[in-house]
């Protein structure tokens, strides 16, 4: 049974796909070599060609423009903020091209993580990690990973609060350089103690579950056990 599709980006989506049946290393992996294919290529042919695999491994994932729309959205506020970098700099429209093709690479190096997090569960992250990685290290990167779609939300709120004070954070406003003042002191310095704050918590939260205590742990995956009707009783017929 498919969820219904979450309001914000890079969250976990359960449909069966053949993305979603790949283990977490193999997913890993194939995300480590679609980033690195992303800055490494320098020509559009290149840039087009591994634009076109992304869009095969995202779409693969049983994944819509929608989902599409709310994982990337954000990545057109740091394509304009590098393009008007890029026209102080080289001028227009000397420094388009150049700033389009940074700002697609930094997409691309971009979207096979989201696919990585749409389409693996927390415990097969974990596990995952745990077969690369000591233990406390790939806690501390599965956290990291499971903390995007949380500051994504985060970023929505902060800007919605802002924008009812006046800041000007609208798409609109940031085509304007003079108003990019507002996004750090508005936006990024909230966000930064939000972030302090969540990590604190997060610490808290998981001393007080005896993390660290033993050097192995069991992760429960749901689609392993059959899916149990409401009241409890599984009929048979």
């Amino acid at each position: 049974m498919q969820r219904p599709m979450s309001n914000y980006g890079c969250q976990f989506r359960s449909v069966d796909s053949p993305v979603h049946r790949l283990g977490a290393g193999m997913k890993l992996l194939i995300g480590m070599l679609l980033s690195a294919a992303a800055v490494l290529s320098q020509g559009p042919w290149s840039l087009g060609i591994v634009l076109a695999l992304n869009l095969l491994y995202y779409f693969s994932a049983r994944l819509t423009l929608a989902d599409f729309w709310q994982d990337t959205r954000y990545l057109l506020v740091q394509m304009l903020i590098i393009i008007g970098l890029y026209a102080i700099r080289y001028g227009f429209p000397e420094g388009l091209g150049p700033s389009l093709r940074v700002s697609l690479q930094i997409a691309l190096f971009f979207i096979p993580g989201v696919v990585f997090l749409r389409t693996t569960q927390a415990s097969q992250m974990m596990s995952g990690l745990r077969k690369i990685l000591p233990y406390r290290i790939a806690f501390l990167v599965f956290t990291s990973f499971r903390f995007v779609p949380l500051f994504a939300r985060e970023i929505r709120e902060i800007v919605m609060a802002q924008k009812l004070r006046g800041a000007r954070l609208s798409f609109r406003d940031l085509l304007n350089p003079g108003n990019w003042k507002d996004t750090f002191h508005c936006l990024m310095i909230p966000l930064l103690v939000r972030a302090l704050k969540t990590a604190d918590e997060a610490a808290l939260s998981a001393k007080s579950r005896g993390f660290g205590i033993r050097p192995e742990r069991t992760y429960y995956d749901e689609h392993l056990f059959p899916e149990v009707p409401a009241d409890g009783i599984r009929g048979n017929k």
